[in-house]
């Protein structure tokens, strides 16, 4: 870090004073000390100000000697008001143009011969003054830093009691469900029992609550401190790496605020009051260097920023930023068709179709992205035959029947019966003209065939579907296992301690009226495979390969053939 230039000395000072009458400033008129007309008292109205300033990252900064930047050269006399102000704005006030106001301050001296002949008691008042003059714009800055951040930590603990209650109110009802419990294992110990999962789904939803709002609390004051810590980094930019560390910290606060430990205890961990001890000492790092103190603790390394030039776009981000386009046409009647994006969104259920269909992707899924194409094309009119054609070429094929479903949907919504009628004769077109036992139908990357089946069952009906599935198996038994693996639905796993979604995988936990059982039993006689040997408790398997699916399938199939 480097250390602040010597003030000047009181010598030079005398010398600035006894050589100038006035604001160097050429249109203000203060002179440099007010004189009490009744008493003759004079107060100091004026301050030193450097050319270049005494510390790095001050206004006019250079490189010089400590004798070049304390010398009568670089100074000039200012009133209080200037003095500020072209401290404030040092590119509006360059040093060239303080070097033509002190030369003018001279000039005028010369002619008038009239300045303020002053003691080495008043110099060292004046080096006082502006000692504070030069610091006052800057301190402001990270006073109001320091300010923001300890309101920002109040209020961060205090809105940490709305989660802390919700947890207490589920960790009450699982007392009382333990309580209630007389059961005991093998081993004599006993067996604490937990609430139901409609309950245990409430309380768990009640905290997400929780945690939501107790951020959406502190989210203007984390705005507040981030705006004063910006104030303070283009103050005086020597301090962006403290700066930045605040921010940081900051942003850990934040997402120490959104969470909270999960089972068995559901007992609030340290991170919050660790992350607020973080940011205390971020803060006061920043406020340490700002006074000049000479061991102040460097910020901790971080790890480099990519390239954003070299990054290579996000894909998922994209489709999200192309559905957010969208939406404004879900939400009103009255917006005109735009072809170009309504071309967007079918290219992009292409690609939605190998999103699974689960609950945390809804929002950005093949159903979702159907129905925003279908929202933005809602007010075609002579388009809307070539778009149902295009449609139907769609691939895979689930994209193709989800765009054609959605259409007629969105058309029944806005009471056009031509156009409904349109979109499920095309659909039912689509339907009819598929070759179901051929094996590109049942793509493995198109992971919604599951809900385009039932959307075939809506529209011709699930017996029809069944048939159909049925028929194919009958002509290529060999499709058996891709016709499984098409037909399951989706699952989400959760961590449980922290509820976050850890992934997903297919899972058989019902077979569903259009599902071909007969015709997937018989053809699982013919066709050797190992999931006869897979064993299958209450279709709780980890495996979502094909066997393994077709495993749960024949499970289900034994006890309940028409099971939804």
């Amino acid at each position: 870090m480097t250390s602040a230039h010597p003030e000047p000395t009181a010598a030079t000072i005398k010398g600035l004073y006894a050589h100038a009458f006035r604001c160097a400033r050429p249109d203000c008129p203060r002179p440099l000390y007010k004189v009490d007309d009744e008493t003759g008292d004079r107060t100091l109205n004026s301050r030193v100000a450097h050319i270049h300033a005494r510390r790095q990252g001050g206004p006019r900064w250079i490189e010089m000697t400590s004798d070049e930047n304390r010398a009568d050269a670089n100074l000039v006399l200012l009133c209080i008001e200037h003095s500020y102000e072209v401290d404030d704005l040092p590119a509006r006030y360059p040093a060239e143009l303080l070097r033509e106001w002190k030369q003018a301050q001279l000039n005028e001296y010369e002619q008038a011969q009239s300045g303020w002949p002053i003691s080495d008691t008043e110099a060292g008042r004046v080096l006082e003054a502006s000692a504070q003059a030069a610091e006052h714009h800057h301190a402001g800055a990270v006073l109001g830093v320091v300010r923001a951040v300890a309101r920002f930590s109040l209020a961060a603990r205090h809105a940490r009691s709305g989660p802390a209650a919700a947890v207490a109110a589920w960790r009450l009802s699982r007392a009382r469900a333990g309580g209630a419990s007389i059961m005991t294992d093998l081993d004599g110990n006993r067996v604490y029992a937990e609430p139901s999962r409609q309950e245990t789904n409430h309380h768990m939803n009640e905290i997400r609550t929780a945690l939501a709002s107790a951020v959406e609390r502190i989210r203007p004051l984390v705005d507040e401190a981030k705006v004063e810590t910006a104030a303070a980094r283009a103050s005086r930019p020597a301090v962006e790496p403290w700066s930045d560390w605040v921010t940081r910290a900051v942003d850990e606060v934040v997402a120490a605020s959104s969470t909270w430990p999960g089972p068995p205890d559901f007992e609030d961990d340290d991170r919050l009051e660790t992350a607020l001890h973080a940011l205390a000492t971020a803060t006061d790092a920043l406020a340490a260097h700002w006074r000049g103190v000479s061991d102040v603790q460097s910020p901790p390394k971080t790890e480099a920023e990519p390239d954003s030039q070299t990054t290579p776009p996000d894909p998922l981000e994209e489709h999200r930023a192309l559905l957010e386009r969208a939406r404004p046409f879900a939400r009103v009647d009255h917006r005109p068709f735009d072809a170009q994006l309504r071309s967007e969104l079918a290219s992009a259920a292409e690609a939605a179709a190998s999103i699974p269909s689960v609950p945390s992707a809804l929002a950005i899924g093949l159903p979702t992205t159907a129905q925003l194409a279908s929202a933005v094309a809602a007010n075609a009119t002579d388009e809307e035959l070539a778009l149902l054609a295009e449609d139907s070429q769609r691939r895979p094929l689930s994209t193709a029947v989800h765009l054609l479903s959605e259409s007629a949907r969105m058309a029944e919504r806005r009471e056009r019966e031509a156009s409904r009628l349109s979109a499920e004769a095309a659909l039912i077109a689509l339907w009819d003209t598929v070759d179901w036992s051929d094996p590109g139908v049942y793509d493995e990357d198109d992971a919604n065939g599951h809900s385009m089946f039932w959307l075939g069952s809506r529209i011709k009906s699930p017996e029809k579907v069944r048939e159909t599935l049925a028929r194919a198996l009958g002509h290529r038994p060999d499709l058996l296992l891709a016709l499984i693996r098409a037909c399951a639905p989706w699952t989400e796993m959760l961590d449980s301690d922290t509820w976050q979604t850890t992934g997903f995988r297919r899972r058989y936990r019902g077979l569903p009226p259009w599902f071909p059982v007969e015709a997937v039993v018989a053809a699982a006689a013919d066709v050797e495979t190992r999931a006869h040997a897979i064993r299958v408790d209450d279709f709780e398997t980890d495996a979502d390969d094909p066997e393994s699916l077709l495993a749960q399938v024949l499970w289900h199939a034994q006890r309940s053939p028409r099971a939804e």
